[in-house]
């Protein structure tokens, strides 16, 4: 429905168009009239009309100074001026204000309904303009989410980032070229070397997250990372403003802030470690390293920044973050051989650094192995019992021999890589096949490299290459050689000219045409001919294929 408001001091021209209104229209009523121009703005603050009839000339407040009042207040009616006061000052002031119609007196019956048809029009067309916003509002919120864990989750893990940092920067609006990682490690409260119910303490991060991460959101701009068994990463951007002790600071103020917030579901047990603010680009990694580091340093629960744990502890040995990072590359991609290399080496440094502590070790795997399996997710990489979310984090805890434990893992990290190169190897085969299917379908008109990679939906370097690789040639010479058959074929049937046969194969000079097929054929296209015609075809059958 639409609410119509009519501000006119004549009562016949109220109810003339009254009488319009009901006559022509059912989705249009008529909220109210107005005989002055404070009286039209009292309606309209109270009766929210869509459309407003407003006569310029009333007592009091003219209908032009109406409009501008009603307009401070709500920006979307939609304003049409029955005058019978033709002034170039008025009209210009009315499209100033963007009037929808300015009508002289007297007005046909005619003019009326078209000009409500018309505001009823535009009307519908905000309407839907403001539900394809919201709509897509609402998408892009449900989105964001996802697309912010991919941004902390490329950034900690992938050396390839900088391709991507750009696109991200727009999307989240980060002004800042430097930042800083915290972690955020949910503990039982029983200290680092507790042997506590994981899965309690599982369920209990999963319970706290949301709460701190809004916690996190509301203190600052950030971008706050997925759930990861029992800890989360947040990136925050900053500006690199004084000495290092004041940067220090502000993030620790940060950090107290999230850590004290109430959570309706029991405190915040969580050790929270910070590192020090770098160019994203270049180091962002180390910050990540470093409030790794920092959290770890925490007996428990607490704030811990990486410059005040001391020098010397964990520096000895530290944990080969570069092998991880490349471990997760080569799953992503697909190299299965590659993975399971670097995860040995892997395996041999935690078995090396925690000789004592097979509980350490499964720490440490566990956080690799939900990694791993994150990256199945991302691929849509089917569990297959080897990834049940119910149990694959009590198995791995539950194994007490250190090569059972290794060949536990081995298998899922090559039952997620493997299962990504059989996938890209389908999505290759797939791509080729629709690109061949493309040239056998448009051969005759001129085929740029860009086309068919655009029909693929891959760069033309990348297409390539791949073509290459699948078919064996490349698509110039695919293209040449499939419309050199075509044109055999056509001479064959002999039922057009060879310079008809030029055009429909997709040649525009019919003697590049003859140098071409000859190259190709062995013999010229009228040799070709005479051959098919005369019953000689044997004669040129090698040249066929």
């Amino acid at each position: 429905m639409y609410r119509l408001l009519i501000a006119d001091d004549e009562q016949i021209v109220l109810d003339s168009i009254r009488f319009i209104v009901e006559k022509n229209f059912t989705d249009v009523i008529i909220v109210g009239t107005a005989r002055s121009g404070r009286e039209a703005i009292e309606k309209a603050e109270n009766l929210k009309p869509d459309i407003v009839f407003m006569d310029i000339m009333m007592p009091g407040i003219n209908g032009i100074e109406a409009i501008k009042e009603i307009r401070t207040r709500q920006s979307n009616v939609t304003f049409v001026i029955l005058t019978a006061y033709d002034q170039f000052d008025f009209a210009k002031e009315a499209v100033e204000l963007e009037v929808m119609e300015y009508l002289l007196k007297p007005v046909s019956q005619n003019k009326i309904v078209m000009t409500l048809k018309k505001s009823v029009e535009a009307i519908n067309r905000e309407r839907d303009k403001w539900k394809r916003e919201l709509e897509l509002k609402e998408r892009l919120e449900s989105v964001l989410p996802i697309v912010e864990n991919g941004f902390i989750y490329s950034m900690l893990f992938f050396d390839d980032f900088s391709k991507e940092f750009g696109v991200y920067k727009d999307i989240f609006e980060l002004n800042e070229e430097n930042g800083y990682v915290v972690t955020v490690k949910f503990t039982d409260g029983k200290g680092e070397g507790s042997t506590g119910n994981q899965t309690s303490l599982r369920d209990r991060s999963q319970t706290l997250y949301p709460y701190m991460r809004e916690s996190f959101k509301r203190k600052c701009k950030c971008l706050v990372g997925p759930l990861m068994l029992d800890r989360f990463f947040v990136y925050i951007p900053a500006h690199p403003k004084g000495d290092e002790q004041t940067m220090k600071l502000e993030a620790i103020a940060i950090a107290e802030y999230v850590y004290s917030s109430p959570a309706e579901r029991g405190r915040m047990d969580a050790a929270i470690g910070i590192g020090r603010v770098y160019p994203a680009l270049e180091n962002i990694s180390r910050s990540y390293e470093e409030s790794i580091r920092a959290a770890r340093f925490l007996a428990d629960s607490g704030i811990m920044h990486i410059m005040d744990v001391p020098a010397d502890a964990g520096a000895a040995s530290e944990y080969p973050l570069a092998k991880e990072k490349l471990l997760l590359e080569k799953a992503a991609s697909g190299d299965t051989e590659a993975c399971l290399q670097v995860f040995d080496q892997i395996y041999d440094w935690l078995l090396n650094e925690y000789t004592s502590s097979l509980y350490s070790i499964k720490k440490r795997l566990l956080e690799l192995m939900v990694m791993i399996h994150r990256i199945g997710i991302n691929y849509k990489i089917r569990n297959d019992g080897y990834f049940k979310i119910d149990d694959y984090v009590e198995d791995l805890l539950s194994i007490e021999d250190p090569v059972e434990l290794k060949v536990w893992c081995r298998e899922r990290i090559e039952h997620v890589s493997q299962g990504i190169d059989n996938m890209m190897g389908k999505r290759v085969n797939s791509l080729i096949l629709k690109a061949v299917n493309y040239i056998k379908e448009n051969y005759r008109n001129e085929i740029a490299l860009e086309d068919i990679s655009r029909e693929v939906n891959i760069s033309p370097h990348y297409f390539s290459k791949l073509f290459k690789e699948q078919v064996g040639e490349n698509y110039i010479d695919y293209i040449t050689s499939l419309r050199i058959q075509k044109a055999k074929e056509l001479l064959v049937e002999n039922r057009l000219s060879i310079k008809e046969i030029c055009f429909d194969i997709g040649y525009a000079d019919p003697n590049y045409f003859s140098r071409l097929f000859k190259k190709i054929a062995g013999v010229t296209p009228t040799e070709y001919k005479e051959a098919a015609c005369s019953g000689e075809m044997t004669v040129f059958a090698r040249h066929c294929y």
